[in-house]
């Protein structure tokens, strides 16, 4: 019996779904026996060192866990789950952690350019590309299998001693390779990374983001919010853009805000079922509560709104609970001659039915103290005109956070994702329309960014 350790902080039901994929026997438990009997242990973890530490020591975990690591049986941590498996972690402040492997737990470095977290797909070892969202990472020592850059920085991503595999990023939710990973570990395999770590990159491919609008469980379409039509079904419509290419997915329930109504959680449930990359929802989040089950119906991120124009606490509250790399804020800024707005564009709610007076990038900058791990920028100016994403508006963005930008509205032809990673300075860009009829696909997308140089993922 595989065992996944839930230490009430951890993307569980992504981890637990990547193993039924492959047809493994796992079962996500808080039990100490169930964990000292099981056959391998998996720890998978997303947060922060202190409470993930506070927690262990809370359920009576932090020995049992550590005995199972010590013990040479197949021992897999993943992100966070890795992270705690080092002797120390900087973060919060300095926390002492389990000490099964050797060196300490460091920040990545601030480098103009590159933001933290590193929320992306980057290499192993100069070969593979896996998924990767974390601010923190460990130093090169003796356990250390495989490594990735990222802002100058060369650290561990891989790291074995008897039987532990560590790995920072999340096969669960790194498609087929990440699937391959964890059927090579279940089969007792060595689970090598192949490559060059001199040629390794030094940043994370730019990500391309398929945005599915639902509206009563179909996935709709409309220009600056208005003259939606129905476009498909959203678990196929997910499935066929994960085989395509696409490097996450978001979905919006256009309408649960609006009509003050909880999200589509049956939607959520059947989208993470069927694909093995990371996704986010939106609309109709109204609380921690609806925030925590979306994220056990398996979404890796929940994108605020509304809500957080309303309750700003709530960006923090979300951070703390489950990690800053979970909470994405969801902005719809229009061209506003405001006085209030000096940089030329004022956020607005509920669909863009109300104008707020906040000023779009003073209001980043704010979320982004609260906790917010992610933006994204979407232009109601540009929404659904295919005439190409707002510029002007995503690298003010951009520029004056330290966390990833994503560009949102107006994606019409490949050539306008190479201009806003270029000249917007975009982490990543969602993509609809010229997709969802069929014009453009997700290849045709990279493929002209490959031509232009921008660093992008080829599957």
């Amino acid at each position: 019996m595989t065992a996944i350790i839930d230490y009430n902080a951890g993307n569980l039901t992504s981890v637990a779904l990547a193993f039924a994929a492959i047809g493994a026997d796992a079962v996500v438990t808080q039990d100490p026996g169930k964990i000292a009997s099981a056959d391998r242990v998996v720890f998978p973890g997303v947060g922060a060192a202190a409470s993930a530490m506070e927690n262990l020591r809370a359920l009576g975990l932090e020995k049992p866990v550590r005995d199972f690591a010590l013990s040479g049986k197949p021992f897999l941590g993943i992100c966070l789950g890795m992270q705690i498996l080092f002797e120390e972690s900087e973060e919060d402040g300095g926390v002492a952690t389990l000490g099964v492997l050797p060196g300490k737990v460091r920040r990545l470095p601030s480098v103009p350019g590159f933001k933290i977290p590193q929320m992306g797909w980057n290499a192993v070892n100069g070969g593979t590309e896996y998924y990767f969202v974390h601010g923190y990472a460990a130093d090169l020592s003796s356990c250390t299998a495989g490594t990735t850059r990222y802002a100058g920085c060369e650290f561990t991503s891989v790291a074995k001693k008897g039987g532990v595999l560590a790995c920072q990023f999340h096969p669960e939710k790194s498609g087929r390779a990440g699937l391959e990973l964890l059927r090579e570990w279940m089969a007792g395999g060595p689970c090598d990374f192949a490559g060059d770590p001199a040629a390794a990159p030094e940043t994370s491919s730019r990500r391309v983001i398929p945005c599915l609008d639902v509206k009563n469980s179909r996935v709709t379409k409309g220009v600056k919010f208005k003259n939606n039509i129905d476009l498909g079904d959203p678990v196929e419509m997910a499935l066929g853009y994960s085989d395509g290419g696409a490097d996450e997915l978001v979905f919006y329930d256009i309408t649960a805000s609006a009509e003050r109504r909880p999200i589509d959680i049956g939607m959520v449930r059947d989208v993470a079922k069927a694909v093995r990359i990371p996704f986010a929802v939106g609309g109709g989040i109204s609380s921690l509560a609806d925030m925590e089950r979306v994220i056990l119906a398996g979404a890796e991120k929940i994108s605020v709104n509304s809500l957080a124009v309303r309750n700003p606490s709530i960006i923090a509250d979300g951070a703390k609970a489950f990690g800053r790399q979970c909470i994405v804020l969801g902005m719809d800024p229009v061209a506003s001659s405001n006085p209030a707005c000096p940089s030329g564009y004022e956020i607005t709610t509920r669909g863009f039915r109300e104008f707020t007076g906040m000023d779009a990038v003073e209001w980043a900058k704010r979320a982004e103290g609260l906790g917010a791990g992610e933006i994204v920028v979407n232009s109601v100016d540009a929404d659904g005109t295919r005439q190409g994403f707002n510029i002007d508006l995503t690298r003010k963005i951009a520029e004056a956070v330290g966390i990833p930008v994503v560009a949102s509205g107006g994606a019409g032809k490949p050539d306008h994702f190479v201009q806003v990673f270029g000249e917007a300075k975009a982490d990543a860009a969602i993509v609809a329309g010229m997709i969802h009829t069929g014009e453009y696909s997700i290849a045709d997308i990279k493929e002209a960014m490959a031509a232009a140089k921008v660093p992008t993922r080829i599957v």
